[in-house]
């Protein structure tokens, strides 16, 4: 169920009823300080790349709900609640210069989390998903650090994953973690190469093996670099069995302030008995994580 209100975008402070004609980044929120920064995040790419923002506040099906049946009468008013709660959250982002006239478009929908991000998302055909990486708990607001790692599963969109204390930077070195199955979309490279760009970097690609003596491998080297273009990048090959524990090591160690990684599409086995990686740094990121998908 979607709640069908008109989409109020807040431009120069100004409500002002208008249809979408450029690209949006979907920014989830439930009004946390991590969704807080998340939003700044978006902002500061929306700003940069003439993108508007649609912001997202998903109410579970039985919230205000006090499983009284003439309760379930008043479900539109508690949702016009949560659009009057967003308006009120959308306006104090909107105070500085330089992002005054970014677009922003609010919007409430009925369902669970996961799958409405990514359905919104596809419906919105949305740019990027930009997430924090906690959140509230509970039935009260969205979880945004368990939904993250199922947004980044469930949708084929882009996604940054924001931690709570990240900065957006003009210039920011980003690291490359890597397997090499790198069937990423050609939209998907197209993306990265944009974001990089904005942030005038370049970058670290990272491969972890677990066989310690196992030499680089030329042939994907060069396979990748080929999808890569213009990118600036060297390769790091670094030898550990804990990949997500072995990539923490290298941000910190070379002071890098994003990761970019590629979230393959695995079998169903897969998928019940292995740890997702993606799923793992999401989780436990210190920097923002821009997640891409196989093609």
């Amino acid at each position: 169920m979607v709640s069908a209100t008109p989409f109020p975008i807040f431009g120069k402070n100004n409500f002002q009823l208008i249809q979408v004609t450029m690209k949006t980044i979907l920014v989830p929120t439930d009004f946390s300080k991590c969704a807080n920064n998340a939003m700044m995040y978006a902002l500061e790419i929306a700003a940069r790349t003439d993108r508007s923002i649609t912001v997202l506040y998903v109410v579970y099906p039985n919230e205000g709900v006090d499983n009284n049946m003439y309760d379930a009468f008043f479900v539109d008013n508690y949702v016009q609640q949560r659009l009057d709660g967003m308006k009120i959250w959308v306006k104090k982002f909107t105070r500085s210069p330089h992002l005054k006239d970014v677009k922003i478009q609010i919007e409430c929908r009925i369902g669970f989390p996961v799958s409405t991000i990514s359905q919104t998302a596809t419906e919105l055909g949305a740019s990027l998903i930009v997430m924090g990486t906690t959140g509230a708990s509970g039935l009260r607001g969205i979880l945004l650090g368990s939904v993250a790692g199922g947004v980044i599963s469930a949708t084929k969109t882009p996604t940054f994953v924001v931690p709570t204390k990240a900065v957006f930077r003009n210039a920011a070195r980003f690291a490359f973690a890597t397997d090499f199955r790198l069937p990423v979309s050609q939209e998907s490279l197209r993306f990265m190469r944009e974001m990089l760009n904005l942030q005038h970097t370049g970058l670290n690609i990272v491969h972890v093996v677990s066989e310690p003596h196992k030499q680089p491998d030329h042939q994907n080297e060069a396979a990748l670099s080929k999808k890569l273009g213009s990118i600036p990048h060297n390769f790091h090959y670094l030898h550990d069995i804990n990949v997500v524990h072995t990539i923490h090591n290298f941000l910190e160690s070379t002071d890098c302030n994003g990761l970019v990684v590629v979230a393959h599409e695995h079998s169903l086995m897969h998928k019940l008995f292995a740890k997702s990686v993606s799923r793992s740094l999401a989780h436990h990121t210190t920097v923002p994580i821009l997640v891409l998908h196989d093609a």
